[in-house]
């Protein structure tokens, strides 16, 4: 399961390149991840369905006790072949759809990474885990929906569906950790219905799971985003929006329904909302002349009721829910992409233009009636039996059961007239009048329809095979008890056979007076003087009324004031915070010894400090803050911390350099806020209030004893285990390498933004020439001769770090300090002679090195990052050298892409 989920990141996360070299082929090539995934999750059949379950775990934040765990049961199995094979499906078929697009190759992307965090979801065991899934679907969703971003209706789309499911999606997250607390468990297969609703938090938790499972599924009131959705692509439409991520939300109703179903607020609420919904959808659907739109309102219909299917907790119900669930996955993806191949063929989804296309389009149309007669809930189908089901587990709730049914007639009568609609309006009779003479579309687009709608048919005529294999085992993971499984086209006269023959002739009545039934829904609609997008439209007008309000008191353009006020507030909280604990620790605190180095630097630092508070010029300021630095790094080397005192030298030299280029081309901004004796005053008390807030802030840190003798055994293990004697240098790239590797990462990410900001590239028609000031001969005929002596000093620091003061950090900052020199006197052109390769590749060798080092101790079975070594002609050698080297590459490249931009502005 885990590599499942890797290998459909991986192929998303190479799909660019692959469309950018086999642009016609990309589809079938990328197809073939999620479909080997799908075999081998249909290989697990026959041991899921005997009972079995599978089960992988992969620590993920131990101290949390959070693990990405899977599980694969019925439920999840069922949704994964789901995910898996109609995923695969429209992949391929969206090469086809989006043919010549010229960016198929970031929507082939966006699609996988959807199909990755949907596959999670329903694998993880684990409620964060889960949570993690469920949220990169939301944000996959708004990538996909919004692909055709030039467009403003996408946009809004995108944005709407992102607002409503994330705003669900916080209110799950409240919702998942009352519901760990509760049941005192982060595992779904180890929560206990007793102890859950027993809990006074129970209410709580299943109003807060009951949002968040409704913003994602399109539950009134929040189904408005689906049919906005369809702004998408229509592969997007198919997928996500019909058999995966709307049902999202079904799913984790169906999977807590064991811990939180039972009981009259669970189940009123779902039968409720959910039959509103569906009663809301079908009428909203049949009004539509977009096939799409059309399609989109019946989505919400079904969603509606498998919400309700799930409410009821009845045999027959549960059973209708697997049944429908599989049965409309299959139709309404079928229809989704046939009704792509229909727009891509005549131009149009507007079936007041569509007729008679069944002899131009034979078998999109053998696709599209097959599907529309399973949508339809007509024998031998899928649908059919779903149907049946469906209405025998309401009849058995009783008089409120009854009540139910005859509302699901009306409502399954109108999408019986839809599924007419599609179909016989489309394909048959006299060929409309179109712009464009249509065709029968390319193998790749019908295939996937005729495929799910063939299957839809075969599942119905051979009902043995699912209900063995794949029904019972999902039927019994929704289920609070054992339900007894059996399907069946024929169970004689009874009443749920009633009440579909009462659905198929009154839509039978609809189809043939659809004007009317329309009139007649469109002065319904009329009854409300507002739509939900218009409330919506309304709604998020106010908001932002509401935030330009509030943030007009605080954002008054003034920089200094902002700062100043930040300041105030902080160190207040501190000194409160202090005097609230009490802190007395400071008496016996140990101080270090008072020596020369250590009081000069004191001096230096505190005189610079001064300076920059007084002086005026911009440079000035530049110079007394590098002296500040530098009494600082004189202070390190006082008290036995030649490591830290290096690599402040390195980073204060560089930030003068950078200070001073970026200050020299600034314009003279005029002097602005508060001046005079008050304002001075009032920056003095923040400055000191702030100064002291920090200097007790530290003491009190540094007082605190270090749990467990850490010191003590950093300093025992270092030399046996780490095989260094520089005890920083074994932690940063040993010990604790993988925080050093989140570090590197942010600080080339870091630099790649930076250097966007102090300009992208050489501007056209620069010369490559230093700055002037560096303009003497001997000066430059000085500066190739001391950057090479930096680069071989910086060299022999890399090496000898893990033994003696230095490291990849400190050889990294040492090299760019030296290139540093060669670029202000000679110019970006120095390039050509010193740097063959572009600095932002330097920083991708550099972190590649670096997780390269952390993988060697997964192939020899052992935690990632874990040190191995080997020993070459008496002199060891192991990966914390080589992660060292990408600390070095990386430190040094980012360095240099700032420069060389800045220096590309500046000369």
């Amino acid at each position: 399961m885990l590599v499942s989920l890797l290998a459909i990141l991986i192929n998303g996360l190479c799909a660019p390149f692959v469309w950018h070299v086999a642009q016609r082929h990309a589809g079938l090539i990328l197809a073939l991840v999620p479909a080997a995934s799908f075999v081998w999750f249909g290989l697990q059949i026959s041991e899921v369905a005997g009972g079995g379950v599978l089960f992988e775990s992969l620590a993920w934040v131990p101290i949390l006790d959070v693990a990405l765990g899977l599980r694969l049961d019925g439920l999840a199995l069922l949704f994964a072949l789901l995910i898996t094979g109609i995923g695969a499906l429209i992949v391929m078929y969206s090469g086809a759809y989006l043919r010549g697009h010229p960016q198929l190759g970031r929507f082939y992307a966006y699609l996988l990474v959807f199909m990755m965090a949907m596959l999670g979801l329903v694998l993880a065991d684990d409620l964060i885990a889960m949570f993690v899934f469920w949220e990169l679907t939301s944000i996959a969703s708004y990538l996909l929906i919004s692909f055709n971003h030039e467009k403003a209706e996408s946009r809004r789309a995108a944005l709407q569906a992102l607002l409503i499911t994330a705003g669900g999606g916080l209110a799950l997250l409240a919702g998942l950790l009352l519901l760990g607390i509760a049941a005192d468990s982060w595992q779904l297969s180890r929560l206990q219905a007793d102890m859950v609703q027993a809990h006074a938090l129970f209410p709580a938790i299943m109003v807060l799971v009951l949002i968040g499972c409704f913003t994602k599924s399109a539950q009134f009131p929040f189904h408005l985003w689906l049919p906005n959705a369809m702004n998408a692509p229509t592969p997007v439409s198919a997928y996500l929006h019909s058999a995966t991520m709307v049902k999202a939300g079904i799913y984790l109703l169906a999977r807590l329904n064991p811990t939180l179903g039972g009981g009259m607020g669970w189940s009123t609420v779902l039968i409720t909302l959910g039959a509103l919904t569906a009663l809301l959808g079908a009428v909203l659907a049949i009004r539509q002349y977009d096939l799409k739109r059309m399609l989109a309102y019946t989505t919400v219909t079904v969603l509606g009721q498998l919400t309700m299917l799930i409410g009821t907790n009845t045999s027959y119900g549960l059973q209708a829910f697997v049944l429908y669930l599989v049965a409309h996955s299959f139709y309404k993806g079928a229809l989704f992409m046939a009704v792509g191949a229909i727009d891509h063929a005549t131009g149009t989804r507007d079936i007041r233009r569509l007729s008679g296309l069944f002899t131009l389009m034979p078998l999109t149309g053998i696709a599209v009636g097959l599907a529309a007669f399973s949508n339809a809930g007509l024998p031998p189908f899928f649908g059919f039996i779903a149907k049946e089901f469906k209405y025998a587990g309401l009849i058995e709730m009783g008089s409120i059961g009854w009540t139910v049914t005859m509302v699901m007639i009306l409502t399954n009568a109108l999408l019986v007239a839809a599924a007419g609609l599609i179909f016989f309006k489309t394909f048959l009779g006299k060929p409309g009048k179109l712009n464009r003479n249509p065709h029968e579309v390319s193998p790749l687009m019908w295939v996937g329809p005729l495929l799910l709608a063939v299957s839809g048919l075969g599942l119905g005529a051979w009902n043995q095979w699912p209900e063995i294999w794949l029904i019972n085992t999902a039927v019994q993971a929704v289920a609070s008890e054992e339900v007894d499984v059996g399907l069946y086209l024929w169970g004689g006269i009874t009443p749920a056979v009633i009440a579909s023959a009462l659905t198929l002739g009154l839509g039978t009545v609809f189809y043939f007076n659809t004007n009317a039934i329309r009139a007649l829904a469109n002065r319904l609609g009329n009854l409300w003087t507002f739509s939900g997008d218009l409330l919506w439209d309304k709604l998020l007008k106010r908001l932002f009324q509401f935030a330009g309000a509030v943030a007009g008191l605080f954002q008054h353009g003034s920089l200094r004031l902002h700062m100043a006020l930040m300041t105030l507030v902080v160190s207040l909280c501190v000194l409160s915070g202090l005097l609230m604990m009490n802190v007395t620790a400071f008496d016996n605190q140990a101080l270090s010894e008072v020596t020369v180095p250590g009081v000069l630097g004191c001096l230096l630092a505190l005189g610079g400090a001064v300076g920059a508070a007084f002086m005026a010029g911009r440079l000035a300021l530049v110079a007394s803050l590098g002296a500040s630095g530098l009494g600082l790094a004189l202070f390190f080397v006082s008290i036995n911390a030649p490591d830290v005192a290096l690599t402040q030298l390195m980073v204060e030299t560089l930030t003068v350099v950078f200070l001073a280029m970026v200050l020299r081309r600034m314009p003279g901004v005029p002097a602005s806020g508060g001046s005079g004796a008050g304002a001075t005053i009032w920056h003095a008390v923040v400055a000191v209030l702030f100064g002291l807030a920090v200097t007790l802030l530290i003491m009190t840190a540094v007082s605190q004893p270090l749990p467990g003798d850490l010191a003590d055994w950093f300093l025992t293990n270092s030399l046996p285990n780490g095989y260094g004697s520089n005890v920083v240098n074994v932690i940063l790239v040993d010990f604790r390498a993988v925080d050093t590797l989140g570090e590197i990462l942010v600080v080339a990410i870091a630099a790649l933004a930076a250097s966007t900001l102090l300009g992208a590239g050489q501007l056209p028609g620069l010369k490559p020439r230093g700055l002037p000031e560096f303009g003497s001969l001997m000066l430059r005929q000085s500066m190739r001769p001391l950057a090479t002596v930096l680069l071989v000093v910086s060299l022999a620091i890399l090496w000898r770090g893990h033994n003696l003061p230095g490291g990849g950090f400190i050889g990294g900052l040492i090299a760019a300090t030296g290139f540093t020199l060669l670029i202000v006197t000679f110019g970006r052109g120095m390039q050509r002679g010193l740097a063959r390769i572009a600095p932002p590749a330097i920083i991708g060798i550099g972190l590649a090195c670096a997780v390269s080092a952390g993988l060697f101790g997964l192939v020899a079975e052992l935690s990632f990052m874990t040190g191995l070594w080997v020993e070459l002609f008496g002199v060891k050698l192991g990966t914390p050298l080589l992660f060292d080297v990408g600390v070095f590459l990386t430190v040094f490249g980012s360095v240099m892409h700032m420069l060389r931009n800045l220096i590309g502005r500046t000369a």
